[in-house]
C-alpha cells in the first residue's frame, strides 16, 4: 500500500513539473491545432499559384497571379470524414481527412477530376488565418484531344462562424 501511495505522489509531482516547465509555445500550438480541428466551417482564399499545360505533350508551366478564388468548406465533421464544399459553381459533399499534419478535403467533380485542399495548423504571420494549399488535378478536352491541366494555389483559411 505504501509503495502505491508513493507512486501516485510521484506521478502527481511529475505531472505538475511537466505542466510548469512546458514552454508557452507548446500551449499555443495546442490551441492552434484545437481551433483548426474543431472548426465546422472554413472560408479559404487562394491568390498565388502555378499551372501546368500538357496539351502539346510537353509540360509548360506558368505562374498564376492577379486571380483570386474562394472555397467555403462547411458542415465539417472530421470524425465522420465529411464536409460540404460551397464554390463558385455550386455545392457538393466531399471527403475530409484529419491527420496530425492538417485537415484535408478531397472533391471529385462531376466529370471525375479531383481537387485536394489541405489546411495546415499553422498561421500566416501576424494573423489568425491558417496557411492552405489547393491542387486541381484536371484532365480537360482540348484542341489535340484530352490533356492534363493541373494547378496548385496557395492561400489562407479563416474559421467561419
Amino acid at each position: 500500500m505504501r509503495n502505491s501511495t508513493l507512486a501516485v505522489i510521484g506521478l502527481v509531482i511529475f505531472s505538475l513539473l511537466v505542466l510548469l516547465l512546458t514552454p508557452a509555445w507548446a500551449s499555443e500550438t495546442v490551441a492552434i491545432y484545437r481551433r483548426l480541428f474543431h472548426a465546422r466551417s472554413l472560408k479559404c482564399t487562394f491568390t498565388l499559384g502555378t499551372q501546368g499545360d500538357w496539351h502539346t505533350g510537353q509540360l509548360k508551366t506558368s505562374a498564376i497571379t492577379g486571380e483570386e478564388f474562394v472555397l467555403h468548406f462547411d458542415s465539417i465533421d472530421a470524425k465522420k470524414g465529411t464536409a460540404r464544399l460551397i464554390g463558385n459553381v455550386g455545392a457538393g459533399d466531399i471527403v475530409t481527412i484529419l491527420t496530425s499534419r492538417g485537415l484535408s478535403f478531397i472533391e471529385e467533380t462531376s466529370v471525375g477530376n479531383l481537387n485536394v485542399t489541405t489546411v495546415f495548423p499553422f498561421y500566416k504571420e501576424d494573423t489568425q488565418e491558417f496557411v492552405a494549399v489547393t491542387s486541381r488535378h484536371l484532365l480537360l478536352p482540348g484542341e489535340y484531344g484530352r490533356s492534363p491541366y493541373p494547378s496548385q494555389y496557395h492561400g489562407t483559411c479563416q474559421v467561419w462562424e
